[in-house]
Parts: structure tokens; sequence; C-alpha cells
């Protein structure tokens, strides 16, 4: 297959995927009302889907023995009945917990998964490239989640706003089945659960934990953006009445590129070096967004958040391109498979401690407590770039 209608392909079933992925988080603020959520709750209810990604995706560490592409398929469909089931029944924490517990598992059978259908059919020499430009296409596809979701509960309420992408993911199922060819899986490299050589590569598992910092601290600031708008705004008289999902999906849009920038300066000087460069400085810039809240708001607006939604999507590419920079093609699939685990893990902690530092510190009515709540996940990516500097190149 041409590998430029690959990479179109794979990028447009990712993005028809991801169209609600950050739904539940753009009305955030609306259910913590609907259903009388709690802080810790709500960041419960933004980082469930991650929690069962961390089981699904034990799946997808046999994908070195079978094509990858039969995995996204299944994981689109259990993205259609995630959304769909939240859609019609879910009506309180517990039943909106299960759907979204669903969800994850469609997310983790789609997500790294892609990178595997992906490098499996490149040409040798592009995988880690082209691996990492798909990944780059996330914080584009999951931008839109946020106003998309936002527009459909104001015009058609919010259960039709979560079942439609639950067709959306309909559609990439048989876009994938139609367009894209099976194709025999490599084999090789030992029983397809064996971890133990991936775990014996100190560079991929340094990529790895480099990619669980990450995890923590982008999906803690994706699950609580909006929220912490609304608060940031009641802080200053002067703050401007917006659209806050449209704020959040703008944010994610700007720092987009540079994603893009990474891959490209990855490709030159190291995909593990560049994102823990990238880790630094957007960890650095989470220590000091929360307790910023209650500065004017356009000065907040225009410097540490600008600066961090920046630099917090540079890595995401580069992190993918390491771990394929770095792990044999025998072991690939289990590399990103545990890759992907670190994805889920952090995603699922990092909403969820960010809930929990938020409760316990002053609640969302305090801007210490916003201070302390960002602050615990800037420092745990500080944590992943140490991980990431010491990686060398060679696998």
């Amino acid at each position: 297959m041409n590998p430029r209608l690959l990479l179109w392909i794979m990028c447009s079933h990712l993005g028809l995927n991801l169209i609600g992925l950050h739904g539940f988080p753009a009305l955030l603020p609306d259910f913590i009302d609907r259903w009388t959520l709690s802080e810790s709750e709500a960041g419960w209810l933004a980082g469930a889907p991650y929690l069962s990604s961390i089981f699904a995706i034990l799946v997808s560490i046999g994908s070195d023995r079978f094509d990858a592409r039969r995995l996204i398929i299944a994981g689109s469909v259990a993205n259609a009945v995630g959304f769909l089931g939240f859609a019609i029944v879910a009506d309180g924490f517990w039943s909106g917990l299960g759907f979204r517990l669903v969800h994850g598992i469609g997310f983790a059978w789609i997500y790294m998964p892609g990178v595997k259908v992906i490098a499996d059919r490149m040409p040798p020499g592009r995988e880690a490239r082209a691996g990492a430009f798909y990944i780059s296409t996330f914080p584009i596809a999951a931008s839109c989640s946020y106003v998309t979701t936002y527009w459909l509960d104001a015009a058609i309420g919010w259960r039709l706003a979560f079942a439609i992408p639950g067709i959306a993911a309909v559609v990439a199922a048989l876009l994938v089945w139609s367009l894209i060819a099976p194709k025999t899986a490599a084999g090789g490299g030992g029983a397809s659960l064996d971890l133990r050589p991936v775990f014996a590569n100190r560079n991929a598992m340094k990529v790895i934990l480099a990619n669980f910092g990450h995890s923590i601290e982008l999906l803690a600031l994706r699950s609580w953006m909006v929220a912490f708008f609304v608060f940031a705004a009641t802080t200053d008289g002067g703050a401007p009445d917006w659209n806050w999902p449209l704020l959040a999906m703008s944010l994610t849009l700007i720092g987009a590129p540079m994603g893009m920038v990474g891959s490209w300066l990855g490709a030159r000087f190291g995909m593990a070096q560049v994102s823990a460069l990238s880790l630094l400085l957007s960890g650095s810039a989470a220590c000091v967004v929360g307790f910023a809240a209650d500065w004017p708001f356009w000065l907040l607006l225009l410097g540490p958040v600008l600066f961090h939604n920046l630099f917090v999507l540079m890595d995401a590419g580069t992190l993918a391109g390491g771990i394929i920079e770095v792990s044999s093609a025998e072991l690939r699939g289990r590399a990103l498979a545990l890759h992907a685990f670190a994805n889920a893990a952090g995603g699922f902690i990092g909403p969820a401690l960010f809930g929990i530092v938020l409760e316990t510190t002053g609640g969302a009515a305090s801007v210490n407590a916003w201070g302390y709540a960002f602050a615990s996940a800037g420092v745990i990516a500080i944590m992943g770039a140490v991980s990431a500097a010491t990686v060398s190149r060679r696998k």
C-alpha cells in the first residue's frame, strides 16, 4: 500500500475514534452539578477509561504474533459500545463509570496498536517518523472533541452529543476493514507474552517511564482544563465570558504543531532527547499554572497556560517515535504495548491524582489547591524528563 495513503487512512481512523475523547471533560462542570459529584468522583470518571486500558493493553502485548489491524477494528467497536451506552443508559456516577471503562478498552486497542499497523506496513527506515507523525495528529483530533461535544450538547442535548462519537467509531472500523489489507505478523522474539526482552532493553524502559510521566501530566491537564478556566474566570472580575471548551480546543490546536516540530527535531537529534527537553519545560510550567489562577486572566492565559500547552504536546509523538527507535522489529509489538500500558496508567492516575490533591488541599474554590494539583503533575513530568535524558540512540 502507498505509505501516504496508509497514513491518511490511519489518521482518519484515529480521528473518528477521538471525536468524543474529551467530551466528558468538556462538560465536567455540568456533570459535577447534574450528578452531584465530588472533585474526587469527577477525577475518577475523567480517568476511568485509562484504568480499563491498563488491562485491555495486555491483549495487545501479543501483537508481534498477530496483525494489529484486527485489534484496532475491535477497538473501534468497543469505543462505539462505550459511547452509545453512556449516551443511552448513564444517569450517575456508577453507570457512567461502567461505560467510561468500556470506552477505555476501545482506546487501548486503537491508539498504540495503530502505530504497530503503520510500522508493519511502512518501508524500512520510515517507521519511526511515520509513527511519530500519526501520534502527532492525536491532539488535533482530540482537541476538536471539546468544542464538538459542547456544541452538540447545546444543540441536541448531552445524550446525543455522546451518541454521535459512537456512530463515528463504527465508521472508523469499516474504514480500516475495507481499505487496509490483512498482513501476516513477523513473529519471532520468543513467546508473544514474554516481556523479559523488553524489560532487558534499558533504553526502551527509560522511554516508557518518561511516557508515564508525560501521560500523567497531559491527561490531568486535559481532564481539568475547562473546570480550571471556569474557576480562574471567577477570580478576575474582568475575565471574558467565553466558551471555555472552545478555548481548551484552541489551546490544544495551537500546541498541536509542536508535536510536528518535535518529530522533526527528534529525527535529527534523537526522539528521547527532544522528549526530555519538552518534559522539563512543560513540567516546570505546570508548577506555575495553578498558583497563577488569580492573576489577571489575560496574563494567565498568554503566560503560563499558553507556555504549558505548547510544550505538553511536543513530546507525544517523539516518545512514540522513541520507543520505535530503540526497539528491534521483532519486539516492537511488546515494546509498544508496554508504552501504551504506561500511557493508560498515567492517563488514569493523572486525572484522579489531580482531583484528589485538589479536594484534599482546599477544594475547587482555592487558588492554592489548584496550584498544588497542577504541581503534582508537573513534578512527575520533570521526573520523566530525567528518565528520557539518559536514553542513548542505539537499540
